[in-house]
């Protein structure tokens, strides 16, 4: 399914909170924008972000289409200015001088900073000015913040900045609701997402996703709780629980552990429950890839693999410490204690390994989306 669209969006159509992150228009890449009708609607200063929109990142080669995109603008008497997060200012320098294009520095997007800076300096208005973006995170949100129309575009193939891969994680979070805001498509293909909402409720992809998921979710935490009880309460050495000598060591060893439990059973409380949990990974791996989000066979496999234990390692985490906050709070009694704190941590983890194993871990690939 093609996950991206294109067209004009109208932020009324979707709850406020999502308004400052909804571009006025999309396109699948800088040349499909229409430059006749950005200037009949106004505008007169194009603002460009670069990597991935006007060139992939770290290179300095320009695309001829976007060269001659460029130049066609200032033709038409169109101010441009780049305004860029990047960190590599020679790089960004040499960039400007080979398109012929001023750029602005400040605070890094989504602050106000540079497209106030860039308003300015070109003596223009917000309303005059656009914005041209890949991420809605900080190209996106800075020029709504700064009450300029944004355009966001696809981004270009290839590797990108450690950081910005977090962006887009929080962008597909976001994508579902502001392409609710789509009013007009220019993409030649069926609307996926629109055909989608318009099945009955039982027979959407995303229900079927959820109680798969739920049942792949509930045989692992059988195999995870299984485990803590028998990590924590069912192993013995020389007549002591494994779980009292492994948290008397912590106790001795680390002085910051007596500040979050109240015994040696509470301070292994963390490890023991985090291995269980760990063990029980590799259960939820194998049925939600080929069962639960329908991929098969070996393409991608080790990628999902590596996103899947991204997504599953915080997960992990975060249980280890929830677990381990409703274990010491119960305490008196232990065995109920256990039964509460994984089901209390299970229920919290399984809505961000949901969100994160379906917009992440096994999300389609670009190459096959285009």
């Amino acid at each position: 399914m093609n996950s991206w669209r294109t067209g004009d969006f109208d932020r009324t159509q979707v709850p406020e909170v999502f308004h400052r992150f909804v571009p006025a228009h999309a396109a699948n890449s800088l040349q499909d924008i229409d430059l006749e009708r950005l200037w009949s609607g106004g505008k007169r200063l194009i603002l460009l972000d670069v990597d991935h929109t006007i060139v992939k990142w770290r290179a300095e080669e320009f695309s001829p289409e976007v060269l001659e995109w460029i130049e066609r603008a200032k033709r038409m008497g169109f101010g441009l200015c780049i305004i860029s997060n990047t960190r590599r200012v020679e790089r960004l320098g040499r960039l400007s001088q080979k398109l012929g294009v001023e750029t602005v520095r400040g605070k890094f997007k989504p602050s106000r900073a540079m497209f106030r800076l860039a308003l300015i300096k070109f003596k223009r208005k917000p309303e005059e000015a656009v914005m041209i973006g890949d991420q809605l995170i900080t190209d996106i949100l800075g020029a709504n913040r700064s009450g300029i129309d944004a355009i966001w575009v696809r981004k270009m193939e290839g590797k990108e900045f450690a950081g910005t891969k977090i962006n887009r994680f929080f962008e597909r979070l976001l994508q579902s609701a502001i392409y609710k805001a789509l009013i007009t498509s220019a993409d030649a293909e069926p609307d996926a997402p629109a055909v989608e909402e318009a099945k009955p409720v039982a027979e959407r992809a995303i229900v079927k996703q959820i109680i798969r998921f739920g049942i792949v979710g509930g045989t692992s935490f059988v195999i995870d709780a299984g485990l803590t009880y028998l990590f924590m309460r069912g192993i013995s050495l020389h007549g002591t629980l494994v779980s009292e000598s492994l948290g008397n060591w912590l106790m001795r060893s680390f002085s910051f552990v007596p500040m979050y439990a109240k015994d040696a059973a509470g301070a292994s409380a963390p490890i023991l429950g985090g291995l269980a949990s760990f063990v029980a990974m590799f259960n939820s791996f194998v049925w939600n890839r080929s069962w639960t989000f329908e991929h098969r066979g070996k393409e991608e496999r080790l990628s999902h693999l590596r996103r899947f234990y991204a997504v599953s390692i915080l997960g992990a985490i975060l249980n280890a410490i929830i677990f381990s906050i409703i274990f010491n709070a119960l305490r008196s009694h232990p065995n109920l204690a256990i039964a509460i704190a994984k089901v209390g941590a299970a229920f919290i983890v399984a809505v961000w390994n949901f969100v994160g194993q379906r917009y992440y871990a096994f999300r389609p690939s670009t190459r096959h989306a285009q």
